[in-house]
C-alpha cells in the first residue's frame, strides 16, 4: 500500500498540480492521434475511419508512454528533480509508476474519447475487457521503454529526437492505421514482431475487419504481453536510476 501512495502522489505533484495550471495541455497532448484520424476521415470520406479510431488510439498510447521519457530527462537533465527521489526511499519502479500514470492523466480526456469511440464500431460490448487490456499492455510497453531510453540520455535534444523516432518507427510505420494485407508477405512477418501490430489488429479484430490467417486474439495478448514484462525487467534492471 505504501508504494501505491508513492505512485499516486507522484503523479499528483507531476501531473495534476501541472494541469489544474495549464488545462490547455489536454488539449495539446490530444492534437497528434486526433488531427491523423481527421485526415483519415476527411480523405477517405469516413470509409476508412475504424482504421483510423485503432490507428489513432494506438498512437495515443504509444505517445503518452514514450512521452516519460522526455519528462523524465527533463526532471533528470534540467530541474536535477530525479536526484531527490533517488536519495529517497522511492524505488525507480515506483518513480517510474508514478510518471507514468501522470503521463495518462494528460491523455486521459483524448483516451476516453478514443475508447468509446472503439466501443462504437466494435461489434460487441463484450471487447470491452479485451480493448481494456489492450490500452494497459501497451501503455505500459512504451512507458518502461521511455523510462529505459530516457535514463541513458545525458542531453534534452537527445532525448527529444530518440523518443520521436522510435514514436514514428513504433507507431506510424507497422500496420497501425492501415490493414496488414497491404503489406508484402515478407513484411507482413516482419511487423508481427512490433507490438504495435498486434494492439492495432486486436482492435480491427473487435470491430469486425478480417485478420489474417494464423493470427489469433491470444498470440496478439501474448506477444503483448512478452513485450511488456520484458521491457518492464530491462527498465527495472538495466535503466540508470543512481549516478555512477
Amino acid at each position: 500500500m505504501y508504494n501505491v501512495y508513492q505512485i499516486l502522489l507522484i503523479a499528483y505533484l507531476t501531473g495534476f498540480l501541472w494541469l489544474r495550471r495549464n488545462p490547455l495541455s489536454l488539449v495539446f497532448t490530444a492534437i497528434s492521434p486526433f488531427s491523423i484520424l481527421f485526415i483519415l476521415f476527411v480523405v477517405s470520406n469516413g470509409q476508412y475511419v475504424q482504421f483510423a479510431v485503432a490507428g489513432s488510439l494506438v498512437m495515443a498510447l504509444v505517445g503518452y508512454g514514450l512521452a516519460l521519457g522526455q519528462d523524465i530527462s527533463l526532471y533528470k537533465i534540467e530541474y536535477k528533480m530525479q536526484d531527490i527521489f533517488v536519495a529517497s526511499p522511492v524505488s525507480s519502479v515506483t518513480y517510474m509508476l508514478g510518471l507514468a500514470l501522470s503521463e495518462l492523466l494528460y491523455g486521459l480526456p483524448a483516451l476516453m474519447v478514443l475508447i468509446v469511440l472503439a466501443l462504437y464500431f466494435s461489434t460487441s460490448l463484450a471487447f470491452l475487457p479485451l480493448l481494456l487490456i489492450n490500452v494497459v499492455l501497451i501503455w505500459g510497453t512504451m512507458s518502461s521503454i521511455g523510462f529505459f531510453l530516457s535514463s541513458h540520455m545525458i542531453h534534452m535534444r537527445n532525448a527529444t529526437q530518440l523518443i520521436s523516432f522510435v514514436n514514428v518507427v513504433i507507431a506510424v510505420v507497422p500496420p497501425v492505421f492501415y490493414s496488414i494485407d497491404r503489406l508484402p508477405e515478407s513484411l507482413q512477418l516482419l511487423s508481427y514482431v512490433v507490438p504495435t501490430t498486434h494492439a492495432s489488429l486486436l482492435l480491427q479484430y473487435s470491430m469486425g475487419f478480417p485478420v489474417p490467417q494464423g493470427w489469433s486474439i491470444s498470440l496478439g495478448l501474448a506477444v503483448q504481453g512478452l513485450y511488456f514484462i520484458f521491457f518492464l525487467i530491462i527498465a527495472k534492471k538495466k535503466a540508470l536510476w543512481r549516478e555512477k
